[in-house]
């Protein structure tokens, strides 16, 4: 139901933002907020087709910024197979108006978000120029207001079916050719066939050929294999660069002589960074630096120690970190980049104890940030010196760092 009024709301927003009404139509004063951040929402998500066989659209906002009460100046890139183009256009507002949640069944009106906040749906026009044509459209977001912040309407987010920042417009090519050309985080509005997915987007097979073969092969390529292990990989390397970027390193993994080498290509030149066979090498940002980084992390059975190669934006190169080898039980790493911490742990089944470690980067190198242990129910937090600060048997009276990671 919620999936439908996002939809109806879309379709609504169209017609009366094409036949000039709705306006001034502000449930709250559009001057007394920044949209930016709501706009930029689900850059690592953002989904578009391009063309009545959906050949894959990619957009990404380098900037936001806002120039009067209802319009906001967009720098960004768009890309259609190895077509990369800048833009230089205008999100305007058209209207916010408050959604009305539906009654429960005691015919009362509550909203089921945690802190009990409104949603408000954020009706825009945009036009982003580029030297091959112009993007144009209506979008739809749905929003809430905190304090003088209004933010992206993200309770849902995980949720089977859930998308947000919709996109439907077309592209007009400079020789006057319309096509159309629709976007959003998570799905795509008006993409019919194209999306198979039930709980996300899943690219169908008929038009994985158009521009979405890494896409598929990084999320749903489970078969077995070392062929299908490179191509799950490399797709990953793919999907994880910055493509707008052009100094953007690329990366292409191999299975060389029983071990495995990324061979990486940036500015600087062309190098190789090798890791042992167990396991291909993880690319994720783990200095929480806003650039990806490539690492291993071992096994301790069988004394394998890992690898670590943190990207150096300054010489455009994968530098080593040694004080990756001093993270406890590497082998059992998780990433929290909300948190800016990365998380291990260790079971210590003789005697029923689980340790739980945390690590952040500080002044170039993983250091110690606190420590859990786990034992018959009880929770001890000590903090990065070993001092006990918290004893509970309820993870959410621990600091809420932890709690956070322990959630996810």
């Amino acid at each position: 139901m919620k999936k439908l009024l996002f939809l109806v709301a879309l379709t609504l927003a169209l017609y009366s933002c094409k036949n000039g009404e709705n306006a001034k139509n502000f449930a709250v004063s559009p001057a007394d907020y920044d949209f930016s951040e709501v706009f930029t929402y689900g850059t690592p998500f953002r989904l578009g087709i391009i063309g009545e066989d959906f050949t894959r659209l990619q957009v990404y906002y380098a900037s936001v910024t806002k120039t009067d009460a209802t319009h906001y100046a967009v720098k960004g890139f768009s890309k259609v197979w190895d077509n990369v183009q800048s833009f230089d256009g205008v999100i305007e507002l058209k209207s916010i108006s408050k959604i009305v949640p539906e009654p429960d069944e005691n015919g009362e009106y509550v909203t089921d978000h945690v802190d009990n906040h409104d949603a408000y749906f954020l009706e825009c026009s945009y036009s982003f120029p580029q030297a091959d044509g112009e993007f144009h459209g209506k979008s739809l977001n749905e929003i809430y207001f905190k304090g003088n912040k209004a933010l992206t309407d993200d309770c849902y987010e995980g949720a089977d079916g859930y998308d947000n920042n919709q996109h439907i417009g077309t592209f007009t090519y400079t020789n006057g050719k319309e096509t159309v050309a629709n976007w959003g985080a998570w799905r795509i509005p008006e993409s019919d066939d194209l999306d198979q997915g039930v709980g996300e987007f899943v690219p169908s097979e008929k038009y994985r050929d158009n521009g979405w073969g890494t896409y598929y092969n990084a999320l749903f390529n489970n078969e077995e294999g070392e062929l299908n292990q490179l191509i799950r990989v490399n797709s990953i390397f793919e999907e994880c660069r910055q493509w707008w970027d052009p100094e953007a390193p690329k990366l292409d993994l191999e299975v060389v002589d029983n071990h495995f080498e990324v061979a990486v290509t940036t500015p600087a030149g062309k190098h190789t960074y090798q890791f042992s066979s167990m396991y291909p090498p993880e690319y994720k940002d783990i200095n929480f630096d806003g650039y990806m980084d490539l690492y291993q992390t071992g096994d301790e059975e069988r004394h394998d120690e890992g690898a670590c190669y943190l990207y150096n934006p300054q010489t455009k190169e994968f530098e080593n970190c040694p004080s990756f080898h001093d993270i406890l039980h590497v082998d059992h790493l998780a990433v929290f980049p909300e948190e800016k911490v990365l998380m291990t742990s260790h079971n210590f089944a003789e005697k029923g104890e689980f340790f739980y470690y945390l690590y952040r980067f500080e002044n170039g190198k993983f250091v110690p940030a606190g420590t859990v242990l786990e034992k018959d129910g009880i929770y001890r937090e000590y903090d990065k010196d070993g001092n006990e600060i918290h004893k509970t048997d309820n993870i959410a009276d621990l600091s809420r760092v932890w709690a956070v990671c322990f959630a996810g």
